[in-house]
């Protein structure tokens, strides 16, 4: 089944978007990418596997299509197996 990255792309937006809105916080990041809020943190704070975000007055926020396009590069760095 071949399905076309921007399918993938509209539905996981979609999905995330009327979970969580446009903005996810920290905590919502981490439940959506499944890892704990102290390893987002970490990997924010040492720029290493983190996606793009934005520093508000009220603590880190992310954008939902960058968690999207972030989930999709990880996902095509997957090994297949068959």
């Amino acid at each position: 089944m071949n399905i076309s990255s921007e399918i993938i792309f509209t539905s996981m937006l979609q999905a995330l978007i009327s979970k969580y809105g446009v903005m996810l916080t920290s905590k919502d990041c981490a439940e959506a990418l499944g890892i704990s809020t102290r390893t987002l943190d970490e990997r924010r704070k040492a720029a290493i596997d983190c996606h793009e975000f934005i520093e508000a007055k009220k603590g880190i926020i992310f954008p939902v299509q960058n968690v999207v396009k972030y989930q999709i590069e990880k996902t095509k760095q997957c090994i297949k197996t068959h």
